[in-house]
């Protein structure tokens, strides 16, 4: 059984900053803001020392309580408590012991899970005052540390990490739990959800798990962080990656706003598939457009999902397909979905489209193949003719797939116009039948042997 630990605490004590120094990441979001962590988010920590990984759980804090997105925050949190077999009590040396503390040691105590206080933050505190009143919530077991400067980090391994996973979870002893079997490494498909705010992206997830996994409300920008989440389907393993909402520049006013954009993009990098999520009963905007320029560019492959198409008459659904056709042209090698995240109508199709694109990624073609190609291309439209010569293309090949990476060689390539580029790939991509991943063009220039001469 792998040892599950879960970061327990007030808002703003330090969790979060923990969580990514104890799992050497940066996966969980960070800033001098309360309540950024709402998603219970999932992470590994090697313990070198006994060659142990145990499962991390940071979780949003137990203090606050103030709205319907707060409140399911804080019942994520308690589901986190019930599955974790240790927990790590978090405090704020700075801020000294608050009333809300003797509450919260309260309410683990009632779970009786193993618990050790860490008094964070004792950083260039020459007062220790303020650290001794901690000892009042009666723990026996106590660190003091600054997760930000990695000070004491490696007593919490040293002093109660290892010698409880020595004697609690013996390796002769050592089974597969459900949980590491629903979260462990292996060979997923890694599929992020991006979108607008408030377009559906972890109501689909919750649907999809058939559980209220994410917290979703009506309120936009409910999402701050980005969060994985595994789940099986067919015999194959996915990884789901709930992304923040991506909101028009005019509105990125503060800097939570802007590092959650940044960890979208980053969700797309680390991603094999993405799905794009479009409002049905919104007008395709401009984010949308450049959302999925983004991913062609990042040459992940790509599902359109228009979600919320419940809410429309047929008259309606008609007119929002010729807008699709026509604004999300440059997507003609996506599918596209018509779903209903909200009472599960068509989403499960989404995975044969997720395998679709993820085996077309990988495609291997030969460089006959290829060649051929881009002559019949060539016959039907000629590249233009640059200082009275005509640019020429010799040879195709593959040079790295997932995403496809096609290479031509000839004379003058540089000179293409972006049109004709595109020509080629809306080309390779209809005679191929590539769906569901991007095309890339790399061009080569063929040098004159006896140009120096």
């Amino acid at each position: 059984m792998t040892p599950i630990i879960v970061l327990i605490g007030r808002t703003n004590v330090g969790k979060s900053t923990l969580f990514n120094c104890l799992t050497k990441s940066r996966n969980a979001l960070v800033a001098d803001h309360p309540g950024l962590t709402r998603d219970r988010q999932y992470g590994y920590c090697q313990i070198e020392e006994i060659n142990e990984k145990i499962i991390l759980i940071d979780t949003a804090g137990l203090d606050i309580k103030l709205n319907a997105i707060e409140e399911k925050a804080c019942e994520q949190t308690i589901v986190a408590i019930e599955e974790s077999h240790l927990i790590l009590f978090i405090v704020d040396a700075r801020k000294g012991l608050m009333s809300q503390e003797f509450e919260i040691a309260n309410k683990i105590r009632k779970y009786e899970k193993k618990i050790i206080l860490i008094i964070n933050k004792i950083d260039g505190m020459k007062d220790i005052s303020n650290i001794n009143e901690f000892y009042s919530l009666g723990f026996k077991k106590i660190q003091k540390i600054s997760a930000s400067n990695n000070i004491g980090i490696n007593s919490i391994f040293t002093k109660h990490l290892i010698p409880w996973i020595s004697l609690e979870f013996k390796k002769e002893n050592k089974k597969k739990s459900n949980l590491q079997d629903f979260i462990k490494e292996t060979l997923e498909i890694k599929v992020a959800l991006i979108g607008r705010p408030n377009v559906g992206k972890s109501t689909l997830i919750n649907s999809l798990l058939k559980k209220e996994r994410m917290i979703t409300c009506n309120i936009p920008g409910t999402t701050l962080d980005s969060v994985s989440i595994p789940i099986k389907y067919n015999n194959k393993n996915y990884i789901l990656i709930d992304t923040a909402g991506a909101s028009r520049k005019k509105q990125k006013n503060n800097s939570i706003e802007k590092f959650s954009i940044i960890k979208t993009l980053q969700s797309i990098e680390k991603s094999n598939i993405i799905l794009l999520i479009i409002d049905a009963t919104n007008e395709i905007c401009n984010q949308d457009l450049s959302l999925s320029e983004f991913v062609i560019n990042s040459g992940k492959g790509i599902v359109t999902v228009i979600n919320k198409w419940d809410l429309l008459n047929n008259l309606e659904k008609k007119e929002l397909k010729k807008r699709i056709k026509n604004k999300l042209k440059f997507l003609t090698f996506s599918r596209t979905h018509f779903i209903s995240a909200l009472y599960q109508e068509g989403i499960f199709k989404l995975f044969e489209s997720v395998c679709e694109a993820y085996e077309e990624s990988k495609r291997k073609i030969s460089t006959s193949i290829l060649t051929k190609t881009m002559h019949i291309a060539i016959k039907k439209h000629q590249p233009p003719v640059i200082k009275g010569r005509r640019i020429k293309l010799k040879y195709a090949h593959l040079g790295s797939s997932n995403p496809p990476k096609i290479i031509i060689h000839g004379n003058q390539v540089t000179y293409l116009t972006l049109p004709y580029k595109r020509y080629l790939i809306n080309f390779f991509h209809d005679t191929l039948k590539i769906k569901g991943t991007p095309i890339q063009i790399q061009f080569k220039d063929n040098k004159n042997p006896y140009i120096k001469k």
